[in-house]
């Protein structure tokens, strides 16, 4: 009977320890399983490091920062994983969080003062090109007011040398005059060309008058803008249609005379008079050859030209 109680009791013992150990195993396991679930301080914590992580500012101007949040996030999940110390581990996350951010806030505060600086720069850049583009205008100006000076200068010599050269011209004129026997009257400059460019009675130029109507053309070459008269004139013997015909023909004769040695066409008017406007009495023999003539009327130097 003894011997019966005691197996019962050992029975019942193992029962109660057997139940002991089942339910100490679940309440380990159980254990275990709450200290690795997920912290939701730990994992807010990874994903603010991961996003500053994938930011191409952080990992260029916060390199620092970002890699001390890497580190304060790792410690936290050792801490978490190992120690099961969730208090610390909270504290960590906190801290790994914190440092994430102000690695994004001082990749942002870094990346506009790169840019402010590259703003400046470019500002600089702007700023010495125009300063240059200054320099180049104000070189330019100068060079021009020294080419204005020098032209000035050219033109002062040039009026100068024309003066000179006009001096020199109003000799040149003043000889030519003379060996043409020219006179200043009221009508113009006039030239008068004797009997002896024709032989008696005829319209053709004789050789003799080649020589003086080369100087006359000469000088009135060195005066294009000068328009002139040439006028024919006889004496008072013989018929006075006849006598008007041939100082027209004469007028024309010097005047093709002229146009033949470089005198422009349209520089001439000639016109015949006959035995109008005589010089001298025609009752002497030195009378009528002097009224036997050509004059020639070229303008003054104002354009003045006044006819028949």
């Amino acid at each position: 009977m003894h011997t019966l109680q005691t197996t019962r009791c050992t029975r019942s013992t193992l029962r109660h320890t057997s139940l002991l150990a089942t339910a100490l195993l679940a309440a380990g396991l159980l254990g275990a399983c709450a200290s690795y679930a997920p912290l939701p301080a730990l994992e807010q914590a990874r994903t603010t490091v991961e996003r500053a992580s994938t930011d191409p500012a952080v990992g260029q101007y916060a390199q620092i920062e970002l890699k001390d949040a890497r580190e304060t996030l790792a410690r936290a999940d050792k801490v978490w994983t190992s120690d099961h110390d969730e208090s610390e581990a909270n504290h960590l996350a906190y801290l790994a969080q914190q440092r994430a951010e102000i690695a994004s806030n001082t990749a942002r505060a870094r990346q506009m003062d790169a840019q402010i600086q590259q703003s400046g720069s470019e500002t600089d850049r702007l700023r010495l090109q125009a300063r240059t583009r200054e320099a180049e205008q104000a070189a330019q100006r100068a060079n021009r007011a020294q080419q204005q000076a020098m032209s000035a200068e050219q033109r002062a010599a040039q009026q100068q040398a024309a003066a000179l050269s006009a001096q020199e011209r109003v000799g040149v004129l003043e000889a030519q005059l003379r060996e043409l026997q020219a006179q200043q009257t009221e009508r113009g400059l006039l030239v008068t060309l004797g009997d002896v460019l024709f032989a008696f009675d005829k319209a053709e130029l004789s050789a003799q008058a080649a020589p003086r109507l080369d100087k006359l053309a000469g000088f009135l070459m060195q005066f294009p803008e000068r328009h002139m008269l040439i006028e024919g004139y006889t004496d008072s013997v013989g018929n006075e249609s006849y006598n008007l015909g041939l100082s027209e023909r004469r007028a024309q004769a010097v005047r093709d005379a002229l146009v033949q040695r470089g005198v422009a066409s349209a520089r001439i008017s000639a016109h015949g008079f006959g035995k109008a406007h005589p010089v001298a009495d025609n009752g002497l023999a030195d009378g009528r050859a002097m009224n036997r003539r050509v004059e020639i009327v070229i303008a003054d130097d104002k354009g003045n030209l006044r006819g028949r």
